[in-house]
């Protein structure tokens, strides 16, 4: 027999082994696709998960046909799904896609719930319970890329909420098309091939989860000039008429709100999450004569930003970034939802009268100008002129009609929030139009975890714990090595026209001297 046509013989039989395996799988299906159930112990369709909630539950699965298989694999998945339009010439793919798998958790699955042998019965039902933990953060090697910063790594560690998959979520999350966080239950039968040792997936099924995990409320941005994302405050100059001279100027600030707070899923609160922003205003007259303008209308709004991308990114994205450093891979998606529209004309102005031009400082104040004011130079008095100033509250609160997610940031999607304040001004003067002054403010959106997470330990407790580990440890032995062990380390010669050390000297002589034998000593471990 020639070796070609050994050659011959062995691709086909491997071909038709292979074949047989396939046509094997095909065959389960399509005479009969095993029925395949999981359930979920407690659970609705509208149920959100939230960090260290339990999932636990069992798959049920009946073949209509006897079946041999190897091994039930149960997982508790979570991947991202992104793409990006190809706007270069240079492609022919139409766009470029992205799956990053950050979570697997496997169910290890005793030799005893398994039949002996592994061949289901046609018919009858096999039961192969699941118990999860939604973890509180990820592992290392799910953000294995390079980071500018370990603030940016900290942050891809962290589970991102399920965002983009109208199944799980009814309402709109503000999430484009082009970005997906899914987690899901998946159980996989698996036959390994012999000849191999590959897998084949003989039958598989799925169960989408809900999960939003515990976010805590961050520090405050800090905003640096030329941040053309955020504005913090403006400045504008009032007329009092076409052909008038200048009213004044008014000065609108704020700062960063505090973040707004999602309930835990099992708190059962129906309230929707709100927050508050204070909104400083300042009026400086251009003459004495000048008074305040009238306030008009202020409305709110809320901005979503979703950032996707194809590849890993290596800093915290904004859309200033994004827009100028154009990169083929990465997009970013704008949604604006109305909260709120009222007038302020009501909000009354305080008159502030002009400082003494020479006042004693006290003894305590620097001298020199400090950097870390909490006030800018355009809201401090001037001497001399008087000013106007006035506060305005504005209450945040996200309508329920919309499916909120914490602000995240992972490898390649991220979402952030920001509150755009638009304060219409009308000045005294006819013929003069309304001004408007614009602000947007950076704002997070937090969420409370599990509520029956076990509380940090106060220091009863700690104290208690280590009185604890003291009598457990109790008694301490510490015992002189022994003679054979002492004197045997090699000192390092002193450096050339230096004289030894005394420590050297002490240590030669405790060498020459014989030493007596010592006992253990039994101390007290408060003393170690």
């Amino acid at each position: 027999m020639s070796s070609s046509t050994f050659t011959s013989m062995y691709a086909a039989s491997v071909q038709s082994t292979t074949g047989t395996l396939a046509s094997y799988a095909r065959k389960i299906t399509q005479n009969g696709r095993p029925d395949m159930e999981i359930i979920l112990d407690d659970h609705s369709e509208e149920k959100i998960y939230t960090t260290l909630d339990a999932l636990s539950g069992k798959v049920e699965i009946t073949a209509p046909n006897s079946a041999r298989f190897d091994e039930i694999q149960i997982t508790l998945e979570g991947f991202v799904k992104t793409y990006v339009e190809n706007l270069s010439p240079h492609t022919t793919r139409a766009r470029t896609t992205a799956v990053h798998s950050f979570l697997k958790l496997t169910m290890p699955i005793r030799d005893a719930d398994y039949p002996q042998p592994r061949i289901a019965e046609a018919g009858r039902t096999y039961a192969f319970p699941f118990n999860f933990v939604v973890p509180e953060q990820l592992l290392p090697r799910a953000c294995s890329h390079k980071c500018n910063t370990e603030h940016v790594h900290n942050a891809h560690l962290q589970l991102p909420p399920s965002m983009g998959d109208r199944e799980v979520s009814m309402q709109d999350d503000l999430a484009p098309e082009m970005s997906k966080v899914q987690y899901v239950i998946k159980v996989r039968v698996v036959r390994t091939k012999e000849q191999d040792n590959k897998e084949v997936v003989l039958v598989e099924g799925l169960k989408k989860l809900h999960i939003v995990p515990a976010q805590a409320e961050l520090p405050p941005m800090n905003i640096l000039t030329g941040n053309l994302d955020y504005v913090l405050s403006k400045t504008k100059t009032l007329r009092k008429g076409v052909f008038s001279g200048k009213l004044g100027k008014i000065t609108v600030s704020a700062s960063q709100p505090s973040a707004i707070i999602l309930p835990s899923p099992s708190s059962g609160v129906a309230m929707p999450p709100t927050a508050m922003a204070t909104l400083n205003l300042r009026f400086d007259p251009h003459d004495s004569s000048s008074q305040p303008p009238r306030l008009g209308g202020l409305t709110t709004k809320i901005k979503a930003s979703t950032f996707y991308a194809a590849r890993p990114a290596e800093y915290l994205p904004s859309r200033y970034t994004t827009v100028a450093q154009f990169e083929a891979v990465r997009g970013v998606y704008d949604t604006s939802v109305s909260l709120s529209s009222r007038c302020v004309e009501a909000v009354s102005w305080t008159k502030h009268k002009p400082a003494p031009a020479y006042t004693r400082r006290n003894s305590a104040s620097s001298s020199s100008s400090s950097d870390c004011s909490d006030r800018s130079s355009e809201e401090k008095p001037k001497d001399g002129s008087e000013y106007y100033s006035a506060t305005v509250l504005v209450p945040i609160t996200v309508p329920s009609s919309k499916t909120w997610i914490p602000t995240f940031h992972s490898c390649i999607v991220s979402r952030t929030y920001s509150i755009d304040l638009n304060l219409t001004i009308h000045t005294p003067g006819s013929g003069v139009p309304s001004t408007n002054v614009s602000l947007h403010l950076p704002i997070q959106i937090a969420a409370e975890g599990n509520q029956n997470k076990r509380a940090s330990l106060t220091a009863a407790e700690a104290a208690a714990e280590l009185a604890d580990a003291e009598e457990f440890l109790r008694p301490r032995v510490i015992e002189v090595p022994s003679p054979e062990h002492v004197g045997n380390s090699v000192l390092a010669p002193a450096p050339s026209g230096l004289p030894p050390s005394y420590e050297d000297f002490a240590a030669s002589q405790w060498q020459r001297q014989p030493q007596p034998q010592l006992q253990p000593q039994v101390v007290d471990p408060g003393r170690c």
